[in-house]
């Protein structure tokens, strides 16, 4: 029997263990830090397994990887290279869903001459993302077209009938690692012009993108996209931009908070017998007096009725009410209030939305768009979207790997291992993950 060995036991891992033991039959070794979030998710399943990781032990890592057909990394980015090393050291291949991270490349020679396979980029957004560009520009070069501009967006955002807060967003993942992103340099091409957003400008360089069927959503860009343009097979001369979805007023919101310092997670604070008017007020150097609001808003150089002043008044930034931390930054803060008012009750769901648009030209010099869209909403009393969209893509990924269907080696992720994503898509079907597709001829 197959065995499958998942490190860390975070929100998306639960319909991995699912596909692995009640879809497929492999039995999983789960290796968390904290043992009970790692026992909850397997249960009383027989072809499970769950073993505590105490500070990382190395030993504990190397018995579970050297024994594992397969290696699914489900760790904080930082904890990759070091499950990669033990891949390397027993020849195992190793799968995550995060973006490719330097630590892992610095050991891409390592990794080629063990003759093994790190294959990243397989959630969502970066993930099938990739999968719905593939099917677009196959059919292109299918028809002798070429690409001269290529949008991609993704998105985890409530569902329609639940986006009922005035901040237009729920966690579905990690909160911290959502702040982590919103400070990630971006950069996206012009007729093959970089444009560069640093971390700290990222939301202020949004507009406004109409997809048909869905409306309209902000967009920012998301992360870099030089490194994709030679593995699509793109000219040098295209515009290439992926972008994140937002419902309207999300980005000015994370600008303002950003302008405040609410991002910051570096410097801690003294937060006993603190209110949260009290320590708004410290985020401008002022006292909390009756005209905080009119301060606050002064500083940020806004209407005192601004939207952004009554949204974090709705959070509770203007209240009298103990922040319930002794010490703490200020993202801390930020978390404890948002973690408060911007959870999905019971049964409310959230939405993933995966739009790809692609403006190729073709020999007779007719244009057509060709567009490919996936909309998957959550279970209300199940997974959500989220969860299922980063984790069965990585695990069916992983079971393709260790059924010997994907036999390549070195480090890759989907553009540059072309031969994955039509296996992927066929079995992400059946769990309702499906691209449409349609082409629109522009003259």
């Amino acid at each position: 029997m197959k065995k499958i060995a998942i490190i860390g036991a975070g929100l998306m891992t639960k319909p991995m263990v699912d596909y692995f033991i009640d879809e497929i039959g492999y039995k999983v070794i789960m290796l968390n830090r904290t043992l009970v979030k790692a026992e909850k998710i397997i249960g009383n399943r027989p072809l499970g397994k769950a073993m505590g990781w105490a500070n990382n032990n190395t030993e504990t890592l190397d018995s579970v990887i050297k024994d594992a057909d397969v290696v699914i990394s489900m760790v904080p980015k930082p904890l990759h290279s070091k499950v990669a090393k033990s891949c390397l050291k027993y020849k195992k291949n190793m799968v995550t869903a995060s973006y490719e991270i330097p630590e892992l490349m610095t050991l891409k020679d390592d990794v080629e001459k063990r003759g093994i396979l790190i294959l990243n980029e397989l959630g969502e957004v970066p993930g099938m993302d990739h999968f719905g560009t593939q099917v677009l520009l196959e059919g292109i070069k299918n028809d002798g077209g070429r690409v001269i501009s290529l949008n991609s967006y993704g998105s985890g955002i409530p569902a329609f009938e639940s986006n009922n807060n005035p901040m237009g967003y729920k966690f579905s993942w990690d909160p911290r690692t959502v702040f982590v992103a919103a400070q990630t340099a971006g950069a996206y091409l012009v007729n093959g012009k970089k444009i560069s957003i640093p971390g700290n400008k990222l939301f202020e360089k949004f507009w406004f993108v109409d997809i048909e069927g869905l409306g309209t959503f902000e967009t920012y860009p998301n992360k870099d996209v030089e490194k994709y343009v030679k593995p699509f097979g793109l000219d040098n001369d295209v515009s290439f931009y992926r972008g994140l979805l937002r419902y309207s007023g999300y980005c000015n919101n994370m600008s303002y908070m950003e302008a405040l310092g609410l991002f910051n997670n570096v410097n801690f604070n003294n937060l006993e017998n603190k209110t949260f008017r009290q320590f708004t007020a410290s985020l401008i150097d002022s006292d909390s007096s009756p005209s905080i609001e009119e301060r606050l808003a002064k500083y940020l150089k806004i209407e005192s009725n601004s939207d952004i002043i009554h949204r974090l008044k709705w959070l509770g930034f203007f209240d009298d009410t103990l922040i319930p931390l002794d010490k703490g930054t200020n993202l801390d803060a930020l978390l404890n209030r948002m973690l408060e008012k911007m959870q999905y009750a019971p049964g409310e769901k959230d939405m993933i939305i995966l739009h790809i648009e692609i403006i190729a030209e073709f020999d007779n010099r007719k244009k057509e768009k060709r567009i490919a869209t996936m909309v998957v909403k959550g279970e209300p009393e199940g997974e959500t979207a989220m969860s299922r969209a980063v984790a069965l893509p990585t695990a069916i990924a992983a079971r393709l790997v260790v059924d010997g269907v994907i036999k390549a080696t070195g480090l890759k992720m989907p553009p540059t291992l072309p031969e994955l994503y039509k296996p992927a898509l066929e079995e992400l079907k059946k769990f309702g993950f499906e691209f449409s597709t349609k082409k629109i001829k522009l003259n």
